[in-house]
């Protein structure tokens, strides 16, 4: 029988577990239920991961998946990547099941061994400006003082990115986005990249500012004065979504 490994949100009561888990389990064998969060020991024959909650549980998904294909179904204030209502959760994984739905590759970010779905930054943890520096394929390096840098995925260009006024990019395109935050500069703004492209980010700053390397939001390490990080690109992911990219931009977006 085909398996799965069910992750949830961390915050959902017992009763609403097993009432998802009771449902995955009419289209497929449970071999785990893992709260998002948390880094278990989980089984390497799951053919299917399922993701019950918002964006945060999805991307957590992806990281336990380690590109085994993930399933979303929205249960929290943002389900741009958990995509389907938990209402169609049988009929939705029984169409995996049939071959119905595939899922689709999606580019990932890496850097300094961790892989990231949505976007790498570096941020600014005082309210000071820092000093950064990003270099694309070894050319001339782009200097600019402020905030600090997002560099997302097609995927991510919709969150953190969107935000930050950067530029949206189908998620079929193969390639990055370069957003700079705050930038003090009336001239920079995002770049687009080819995803072959490795990125040299260098950040320079007072010693109270201490900048944080993140990965999908997760705090990786704060960076050194004038040290230097490569970001490249990383082991594909593989989700499932559904079908109409810009019903779901809008729907979620809040778009007029």
């Amino acid at each position: 029988m085909v398996s799965c490994i069910v992750v949830i949100r961390d915050d959902l009561r017992d009763d609403e577990i097993g009432e998802y888990v009771r449902r995955v389990g009419k289209v497929f064998s449970v071999l785990d239920v893992v709260e998002a969060g948390r880094y278990p020991k989980v089984s390497d024959r799951a053919d299917l991961y399922v993701a019950i909650g918002g964006d945060g549980t999805f991307l957590w998904a992806i990281r336990l998946a380690d590109g085994r294909p993930v399933v979303g179904f929205k249960r929290g204030r943002i389900g741009f990547l958990a995509t389907f209502k938990l209402s169609d959760i049988e009929d939705v994984l029984t169409a995996i099941k049939r071959g119905e739905i595939e899922p689709e590759e999606r580019t990932r970010l890496r850097v300094d061994g961790y892989d990231a779905l949505n976007d790498v930054t570096v941020n600014t943890t005082a309210a000071r400006m820092v000093e950064i520096s990003f270099t694309i394929d070894g050319q001339r390096p782009i200097t600019f003082r402020g905030d600090g840098l997002i560099v997302a995925t097609p995927t991510g260009s919709t969150a953190y990115n969107l935000a930050a006024g950067g530029p949206i990019v189908l998620p079929d395109i193969p390639a990055f986005v370069i957003t700079p935050l705050a930038p003090h500069s009336l001239s920079l703004r995002s770049v687009v990249i080819s995803s072959r492209y490795d990125v040299k980010v260098k950040v320079r700053f007072r010693h109270d500012s201490l900048p944080l390397l993140s990965a999908d939001g997760i705090p990786v390490r704060h960076l050194k004065n004038g040290e230097e990080v490569v970001i490249t690109r990383g082991k594909p992911a593989l989700m499932y979504s559904t079908p109409d990219f810009f019903s779901n931009l809008f729907t979620h977006l809040s778009f007029p």
